[in-house]
């Protein structure tokens, strides 16, 4: 009679592993593939396998580490190498295996328990004015996105949305969009955060990761269901190609996100888009209507003007300072960087690249005066 203890984990690994008890030394306890490797063995010795776990433990990525047929029977290959009183901690099941413990339930000597990682998020809101002041000093010239940005951290703080709450951030390269978001990872989200930079994906090959057609890989799914946190940062949605929009459609419209392989809540998460388009027509042209509409709010980045391209230069003078004040000091470099930095055009990168240029001429032309 089948009465094994399912215990079943969504969430991160470190969370997982958190939730696993102490075995006795008394108990044989393995990891899935490593006792499926050994079964596998004396099958193909002809010998008999009857070295069954007590606890059997089965990581996310123990499903990538077996065949594609092999995941069809998952739930029978599991029975194959445990006990009939076993216990089976289980993270992140695929589709295939969550079917098959829901077939189980009927089984009255099986017990099944699911856990679920809480994700943390900061409503405090005596903390609020602080942290949007933080940010606000660290993101400069970008005054109307903050305000933006701090409409939308508000309204996330007072209620709880079911389906994701998606924002845009657009405009040209390095003014300060994807700082923006580690800002509201650090001061809302414990520092954690989901990235996916979607330059990457390149081609068709890809299509594999967003749709899930191989259950013994890595998909979106798989990752979402490994994030430590419900801030989700997608970077570059412009330059993702179109065949893969169709999985934003349900990602950005549902409380579950579903693929081929596996199935995430994601109700009450935060997705932050980048994008470098100028306006909302170019989006709509570009992405067309039924991205555009599933997004929730567009924030605009603007151009730095020759006050922001002062303040931003002399805030990296001084974030570099640690390097360099043994041997300069910040107006040595403010004088060195003023005649490269132009005063239009200029953006957090190309200043970047500035500074530090200025700084090596400054420490290379000290050799000629020792």
């Amino acid at each position: 009679m089948n009465n094994r203890e399912y215990y079943i984990y969504t969430g991160s690994k470190e969370y997982f592993s958190s939730q696993l008890p102490e075995f006795s030394e008394s108990e044989y306890t393995k990891s899935f593939l490593e006792i499926i490797k050994e079964s596998d063995e004396y099958k193909t010795r002809g010998i008999p396998f009857n070295n069954t776990a007590d606890n059997l433990i089965l990581y996310n990525d123990n499903y990538n580490g077996i065949t594609e047929q092999a995941h069809d029977r998952i739930g029978a290959l599991i029975e194959e190498v445990t006990n009939d009183d076993s216990k089976i901690y289980i993270h992140n099941p695929p589709i295939t295996l969550k079917n098959y413990l829901k077939s189980l339930e009927f089984n009255l000597g099986v017990h099944i328990d699911y856990f679920c990682q809480k994700y943390e998020f900061d409503r405090d809101e005596e903390l609020f004015q602080s942290n949007m002041k933080n940010i606000e000093k660290n993101i400069i010239g970008q005054n109307n996105a903050i305000i933006e940005v701090s409409k939308s951290m508000w309204y996330l703080t007072k209620v709880r949305r079911k389906k994701p709450y998606v924002i845009m951030l657009y405009g040209n390269s390095s003014l300060g969009k994807t700082e923006l978001v580690r800002e509201i990872s650090t001061h809302f989200y414990k520092g954690n955060f989901f990235e996916r930079h979607l330059s990457m994906f390149k081609n068709e090959t890809y299509s594999d990761y967003f749709f899930g057609d191989k259950p013994n890989r890595k998909t979106l799914g798989y990752d979402l269901l490994e994030r430590k946190s419900n801030l989700i940062f997608l970077d570059e949605l412009d330059k993702c190609p179109e065949h893969f929009y169709s999985a934003f459609y349900t990602f950005f419209d549902n409380t579950i996100f579903k693929d081929a392989s596996y199935e995430v809540d994601v109700s009450d998460t935060l997705i932050i888009l980048t994008s470098n388009y100028h306006d909302e027509k170019e989006m709509i042209t570009k992405l067309g209507l039924p991205i555009y509409y599933r997004i929730d709010k567009f924030i605009p980045f603007t151009d730095f003007n020759s006050e922001i391209i002062y303040q931003v230069t002399k805030k990296e003078i001084n974030d570099k300072k640690e390097e360099y004040k043994d041997f300069l000091t910040e107006e040595e470099v403010y004088r060195e960087v003023s005649t490269r930095i132009n005063s239009t055009g200029e953006n957090a990168r190309t200043i970047k690249q500035k500074v530090q240029q200025s700084i090596e001429q400054l420490l290379f032309s000290k050799i000629n005066t020792h």
